[in-house]
């Protein structure tokens, strides 16, 4: 008994474990269900009376699939598993459960629509289309049957054939909302997944991995787009930051010290980052920033606050400190966007031939 509990453990880990692939979770989800489904009618056979053969295949069904299951998952032949499991039941076990129900007289073709829809869900390619044309092919051929030779099906009384339809019913619906809420469960955790990781690609594409500014490849794209909205936005400014004397703080101090002057002059940028002000790593010690909707007073307040608080904020051993230099632009709607580059390239170049730690606008 423990290893029955152990396997039905397995199986309910295995369908809920994203470590698992998703064919796999929905081959023993659907298993699962068949065989909850399964115990649910040998259940209900056994209580309104039906004959012995009626009672017991249901059981020998869930019997078949806890086996099937075990040895599915041992050997991890997840596709051959789905599809003897789908063909014994589906092809074998239910005609069977037919003959001995009544046939259409009892609730077995409820079933059928059980069958039908784990054919499409549990299989793929040319397998799922042939075991579903085999399946209506026999469906078909057992409802002619009946129609014409209806005492050869085990008989039922009126009131336990009401009886079966209504569990039959009742457990085949049960059994198709369990396994498709499964399925789309975790069809939806796996798009979550797909998002989170796309997501997290996208930002890590776009994103400078030391200081957590946007990178050069997203700033050039978002600085093109800007430049192509400038009709609707009206203004648009731009500052080109280049950290004075970095390699005699790199020399002096190590890099790893270099490092951190880096970031904590990312996070003086960071601080300036409101109403759509955007930030970003260019290269090496340049940064930029890209102001839209102020006028040229305003935005020329917020590059001289940045060089303010750099002094401020990034101190050096023996009374020195960190100082930037900055070019200043104003972009107008004849300006392409390496003009732009360019001309703002130039005023950072005239900071720093002017003595630097100093805004050229």
């Amino acid at each position: 008994m423990e290893r029955v509990f152990s396997a039905l453990r397995t199986i309910r880990n295995t369908i809920f474990s994203p470590k698992y692939s998703l064919e796999k979770r929905i081959t023993y989800a659907m298993v699962f269900c068949a065989m909850v489904g399964e115990i649910i009618g040998f259940v209900e056979s056994y209580m309104i009376g039906l004959p012995t053969i009626a009672v017991l295949l249901p059981l020998i069904s869930s019997l078949l699939l806890l086996a099937l299951s075990i040895w599915g998952f041992k050997t991890k032949k997840t596709k051959l598993f789905a599809t003897i499991s789908i063909s014994l039941t589906a092809m074998i076990l239910f005609p069977l459960m037919f003959f001995a129900n009544a046939g259409l007289h009892g609730g077995m073709p409820f079933y059928f629509l059980v069958a039908v829809v784990c054919t499409a869900l549990a299989l793929r390619g040319k397998t799922r289309i042939i075991l579903f044309i085999l399946i209506l092919l026999e469906y078909s051929g057992l409802f002619v049957l009946y129609q014409i030779l209806p005492q050869a099906f085990i008989p039922m009384s009126h009131y336990d054939a009401f009886i079966d339809q209504l569990c039959s019913m009742l457990i085949a619906s049960l059994v198709l909302f369990a396994f498709s809420f499964i399925v789309s469960k975790q069809n939806y955790h796996d798009r979550h997944k797909i998002e989170q990781l796309s997501l997290l690609y996208e930002r890590q594409a776009n994103t400078d991995e030391l200081t957590g500014l946007y990178n050069r490849r997203y700033f050039n794209n978002f600085l093109k787009l800007a430049i192509l909205t400038l009709g609707d936005t009206g203004k648009l400014h731009i500052a080109m930051f280049d950290i004075d004397d970095f390699k005699y703080v790199n020399d002096k101090y190590g890099h790893p010290f270099g490092d951190t002057v880096l970031k904590r002059f990312a996070d003086i940028l960071n601080e300036c980052i409101t109403d759509g002000v955007t930030a970003c790593r260019y290269g090496g010690e340049e940064f930029l920033l890209l102001i839209p909707k102020k006028n040229k007073e305003e935005a020329l307040k917020l590059v001289q606050n940045v060089l303010k608080q750099t002094r401020q904020k990034i101190i050096l051993a023996e009374n020195r400190f960190v100082t930037v230099s900055a070019g200043f632009m104003t972009c107008t709607e004849d300006m392409t966007y390496d003009v732009l580059l360019q001309e703002v390239d130039k005023k950072l170049y005239t900071a720093k031939n002017s003595g630097k730690n100093c805004v050229i606008s």
